[in-house]
């Protein structure tokens, strides 16, 4: 993909989240995407399980979640995106209740592309400061992320994830 291709394909992803049009969003993905948040160590793959992400979780918790593009680079098959996360706990988060804070956080978001789509996204930002801003408790967002990651009975594999970008 070209820059000009993978620029509208972006684009046309932060439009699909922003109007909370999950299938808007599903599209710009291919069918084995993933949706990584580094800061939970938590994957969600497949397309099931990143519509489960934005619904269940992404939205849900922060119904006003909004990153604001400060910069783009392009490199060949992959996109880098930063600039600021916010948001405001409103929903429960991993099973957390919520803060109800708002929350402002810098964030980057690598995504590879693959077959004229959006392979998936690994974002990341600073998970101590969100949950201080949003009054939402550190410790427990990261033993319910823990929890997804081992999964029942101690099974080992990241198992969901949570934030997207």
């Amino acid at each position: 993909m070209d820059t000009t291709e993978m620029r509208r394909l972006f684009e046309a992803h932060r439009e699909a989240e922003a109007a909370r049009d999950i299938d808007g969003i599903l599209r710009t993905f291919v069918m084995d995407c993933f949706l990584e948040t580094k800061a939970l160590g938590l994957r969600s793959q497949g397309m099931d399980a990143v519509r489960a992400a934005y619904q269940q979780q992404y939205f849900t918790a922060f119904p006003d979640l909004a990153p604001a593009d400060e910069g783009i680079a392009f490199g060949h098959d992959v996109i880098t995106v930063w600039g600021t996360l916010r948001g405001t706990s409103r929903g429960e988060w991993l099973g957390v209740p919520p803060g109800g804070g708002a929350f402002e956080v810098p964030f980057a978001d690598i995504v590879p592309c693959r077959e004229g789509t959006m392979a998936g996204e690994a974002i990341y930002f600073d998970l101590a400061t969100l949950c201080e801003q949003a009054g939402i408790p550190l410790e427990r967002i990261r033993a319910a992320a823990a929890g997804r990651r081992t999964g029942p009975a101690g099974a080992t594999g990241p198992q969901e994830s949570q934030l997207p970008g």
